[in-house]
């Protein structure tokens, strides 16, 4: 992974941004539902935060054609700035406790939108600045870069804010992440960029849709993207119930170390995935991977109120692992989508996993409030990680799957 940093001075510097961009919205998404949790205790109303940071992109497919087509970094440089803005509205906005819930949900919307172009935009341009042999380990680094700094930046945040419960400190330092990322942001080119970069190609955005689709349909795309989307509802319906769940066992604080322990998770994972990750085959990676999420998650929820540190223990393997199907998927799609439509192969996992994201997020605020105990919530996203293992690799063409270097890449521009 080193010889590509050094050898690529455009991956370099999408690095560097990435890094940020990754930095500040991480904190945000972090503190922002335990901003909204200890200030109104209402397990409807953090239900509501996690549907509407998903709602947006299931208008992905709108997002893709545009991608494409458009200069990827002239997208990220006005997505960060709109990202910001939000972010700084909340830094600067004093008594926090004061904030109505309707203002909280108009940032997470602003900000939300703003994400999903940006996340389009940089996902697209990843293979235009490496080879496509380079894709995993490409990631890998990124994902290894980027959850370090999280995890100092954590660290930092968890030292200076003791209990406190006025995040105005964290969106402040999250807002100047970004202003750095802008500024990094200037020193990127798109590759496949030509002429002014305005849209010269009128967008069908059925046509799209349908392009995208039919390449999904046509490979084992569209096996993982089944399984994403059933992992985004039980996932989202935990995600929105870990403030309760956490603060109820080991305290607000303690809901910040395990949220940061996922960052030391995905450290150990990105190291891993670029050292060997080439080298496993990927229908029993993906196997072996969801069974190992799956029963870390079981017991992270038995062993919490008996035994902190074993409970930190699996949250980093939890975590490890969890990060390295996402690597492992994202790594394979970029493989073998062509390059001019990587936005709308993306944005066909995009859109239908928000949809059901946010179907989750309801689901788990609606579950949250009637149910006396939510570890439950854990037990069943354990267990569903495991039968979606099982799934997978009963499914021919994903256990036939060679290693990711085995796999051509496509050597003809779009194809209908």
């Amino acid at each position: 992974m080193l010889e590509l940093f050094k050898g690529n001075k455009m991956f370099r510097r999408f690095l560097v941004y990435g890094v940020l961009s990754a930095l500040g919205g991480g904190i945000f998404q972090i503190f922002m539902l335990l901003s909204i949790h200890l200030l109104y205790e209402n397990p409807i109303y953090t239900g509501i935060a996690g549907a509407l940071i998903a709602l947006p992109h299931i208008f992905a497919f709108a997002v893709g054609p545009v991608v494409d087509r458009r200069n990827k970094v002239s997208i990220m440089r006005i997505t960060i700035v709109l990202e910001f803005i939000p972010l700084a509205l909340l830094a600067f906005t004093p008594l926090l406790e004061n904030i109505g819930i309707m203002f909280m949900f108009a940032v997470i919307i602003t900000y939300s939108v703003a994400r999903l172009f940006e996340g389009s935009a940089s996902g697209a341009l990843l293979p235009q600045l490496v080879k496509s042999d380079e894709l995993m380990k490409a990631n890998s680094f990124a994902n290894l870069i980027a959850m370090s700094g999280g995890l100092l930046v954590a660290v930092a945040l968890f030292f200076v804010l003791g209990d406190v419960t006025d995040f105005s400190l964290v969106y402040g330092a999250s807002a100047g992440l970004l202003v750095i990322a802008f500024l990094f942001s200037l020193l990127l080119k798109d590759p496949a960029e030509k002429g002014d970069g305005k849209l010269k190609e009128k967008i069908d955005y059925i046509k799209d849709l349908k392009i995208g689709g039919k390449f999904v349909v046509g490979n084992a795309l569209l096996f993982f993207l089944v399984a994403t989307v059933a992992l985004s509802f039980v996932g989202e319906v935990a995600y929105v119930n870990r403030p309760e769940f956490f603060e109820y066992h080991v305290g607000s604080q303690g809901y910040i170390v395990f949220t940061t322990l996922v960052l030391v998770g995905g450290i150990v994972a990105s190291a891993l995935t670029g050292a060997m990750g080439q080298k496993i085959k990927i229908g029993p990676m993906i196997f072996i991977v969801l069974l190992i999420v799956g029963f870390m998650r079981i017991a992270i929820t038995l062993i919490l109120p008996y035994n902190f540190g074993v409970a930190l223990t699996f949250q980093i393997l939890a975590a490890a692992f969890g990060t390295v199907f996402g690597l492992v998927i994202n790594s394979y799609m970029q493989k073998i989508t062509p390059k001019d439509m990587m936005g709308r192969v993306g944005s066909i996992f995009t859109t239908p996993a928000a949809m059901i994201t946010v179907l989750g997020a309801l689901v788990g605020g609606f579950v949250g409030s009637m149910i006396y105990a939510v570890d439950y919530i854990f037990i069943f996203q354990g267990v569903s990680y495991i039968a979606l293992g099982i799934f997978l690799v009963l499914i021919p063409k994903i256990r036939k799957l060679p290693k990711i270097n085995d796999i051509e890449s496509p050597d003809n521009p779009e194809t209908e």
